[in-house]
């Protein structure tokens, strides 16, 4: 995985965090993906006609889309913390 022996103690710390930082970020834009996935049959699966279903498409459409945006906001973290340098 990552090698850290050569680096400076307060290095590899930092690098360390960095690495764990951006594996909860990716492990969170997974989750939020398929949740998504998830949503988007569902919707899919309530594509009736009574105002009711109807409410709960608008609804799982809604929680779809704001869940695509936590995952884009996630991504952005992730590029982020990628991009930190740990040297």
């Amino acid at each position: 995985m990552y090698s850290f022996a050569l680096a400076q103690t307060g290095a590899a710390d930092t690098a360390w965090a960095q690495s764990r930082a951006v594996a909860a970020l990716r492990s969170a834009v997974e989750a939020l993906d398929d949740v998504r996935a998830s949503l988007a049959v569902l919707t899919a699966d309530t594509d009736w006609h009574s105002d009711g279903v109807r409410a709960m498409e608008h609804s799982l459409d809604d929680l779809r889309r704001r869940t695509r945006v936590e995952a884009s906001e996630m991504r952005s973290r992730e590029s982020e913390a990628e991009r930190i340098d740990v040297s």
